[in-house]
Order: C-alpha cells, then sequence, then structure tokens
C-alpha cells in the first residue's frame, strides 16, 4: 500500500488534475473537450481549478475514461486491511481522521467522499500504523489481488498497487507517453488551465512578456510542459511578503 510508505505532498485532486492535462495534451484536445466527452461537464477543469474537490466516483468515472485502474475500489480495499490488521475500530477511524465516527459505514454501504478527505484518511492511517502493521497490510492486499486473479475478476484489489497512488502513477505515465508521442506541446487554453489562469492572461502576457516561454508554428502558439513548469517554479513563494529574491 504505497500511500502508508511514504508521504505525498501533492494532493490526489492536483494528481488527477496534472493527469487529465497530461491526457488532454497527448490526444490533442482541451480540458473543456475532456469535461464533456467524460462526464458530460464542460466545467471539469474550471471546478477544478477553482479548488473543488471530486468525488471518489467522480473521479473514478474519470479514471475509466482514461483506460486507468479505478480509485475507489483500492481506497475501500486499504481502509478495510489497515482495519483488519490494527485492530482499530472503525468508528475511531472515522471519528479521528474525519470528525466523523459513521465515515466507515458509509464508506461501505457505497457513499463517495471528496478526494480531500481520502487525503485525510489515508495520511491518518500512515500515522497510525507501524511499520510492522504497514508490511502486514500490504500482505493482505496483495492476498486480495491474487485471489481476484485466480477467480479471474478484475476488481480493485487486482489494481491497488497502481490506483492506491493513482494521481502520482498517472503523472508518471503521462510525461512518458507524451515524450513517446511528442504530444507535449499543449494550447494557450490548456496551458492557461494546467497553471490555473485564464487563456487570456496567458495572451496578455504574450503581449507585455513576463509570462511563461511559448513557440509559434504558423498562426498556432503552443506551450510546453516543462516550460510551464519551470515558469510556474519560479513563482513558488513561502509567503506573501517572500518577493522570490530570497537567497536560500
Amino acid at each position: 500500500m504505497t500511500t502508508h510508505d511514504t508521504h505525498i505532498a501533492i494532493s490526489l485532486d492536483e494528481h488527477l488534475r496534472r493527469a487529465i492535462s497530461f491526457w488532454c495534451a497527448r490526444h490533442g484536445v482541451s480540458a473543456r473537450y475532456f469535461g464533456v466527452v467524460a462526464l458530460g461537464d464542460p466545467d471539469l477543469s474550471a471546478s477544478q481549478m477553482r479548488g473543488r474537490s471530486m468525488r471518489l466516483e467522480t473521479a473514478d468515472r474519470v479514471l475509466a475514461f482514461m483506460g486507468e485502474p479505478l480509485l475507489g475500489p483500492a481506497f475501500r480495499d486499504e481502509v478495510e486491511a489497515f482495519l483488519a490488521v490494527t485492530g482499530t475500530k472503525f468508528s475511531m477511524l472515522g471519528e479521528e481522521a474525519v470528525g466523523n465516527p459513521s465515515f466507515v459505514g458509509r464508506l461501505r454501504r457505497g457513499a463517495s467522499p471528496r478526494l480531500k478527505t481520502v487525503d485525510r484518511v489515508r495520511a491518518w492511517m500512515t500515522a497510525h500504523a507501524s511499520e510492522d502493521e504497514l508490511c502486514a497490510i500490504r500482505e493482505r492486499l496483495t492476498h486480495t489481488n491474487d485471489k481476484n486473479r485466480l477467480a479471474g475478476q478484475t476488481t480493485p484489489g487486482d489494481s491497488t498497487r497502481r490506483a492506491s497512488t493513482c494521481g502520482a502513477e498517472l503523472e508518471r505515465e503521462g510525461e512518458i507517453r507524451m515524450n513517446e508521442n511528442g504530444g507535449n506541446y499543449l494550447s494557450t487554453r490548456d496551458a492557461a488551465s494546467w497553471l490555473g489562469l485564464s487563456p487570456r492572461t496567458l495572451e496578455h502576457y504574450r503581449v507585455s512578456g513576463g509570462g511563461p516561454v511559448f513557440h509559434r508554428f504558423g498562426s498556432r502558439v503552443r506551450y510546453l510542459l516543462a516550460d510551464l513548469e519551470a515558469w510556474a517554479a519560479a513563482r513558488r513563494r513561502t509567503s506573501t511578503s517572500d518577493d522570490g529574491r530570497r537567497i536560500a
């Protein structure tokens, strides 16, 4: 269960947003188009940019559309494995992790928490399992995988190792696909979506300067993802008084 082994600084929502951006770049479509064909929601990307956390069920619909392992079933397997191995009462997990003692019961009945809640539960389980317990949890999940394979089922356990780190995994796979296919150029709309800006802001930067490096192919303007990442990294701040010129 990889999420219990290391602390993942980037949230599942952010990982999924980046995975969608990679998918859009690979297939040459806009984030708005992706929202329409994946969920029938043209504002999917805009909603993510506004900081709205996606529900687990919705995330699984997006993952299924992209042909990736589902996160929800794997997360449920992780919770059950944690409870079984550590002997933690499910009401205690819910109360201490998210302030809701009925969380696990509702999860078992099919409730779909938001991804930020999944992050909180995973962080809590990480902090409340010993190394020995983590090993036992991994073994339990592996056993679940093996049973599902023998039964010929493509169920949650079969994809636990990948789905439990869906964001990071999708991000790495997306980078590889893009590099292999040469599809790492983004349109103004997709570049703006990736940065959390409006297309008009990027257009303004192209005139006034100060924006990310861009490429012009005839009448088309395109951005390299690496250039966007470099530009965003250069604007990293630690406080409102940080002007970016501080020497580490």
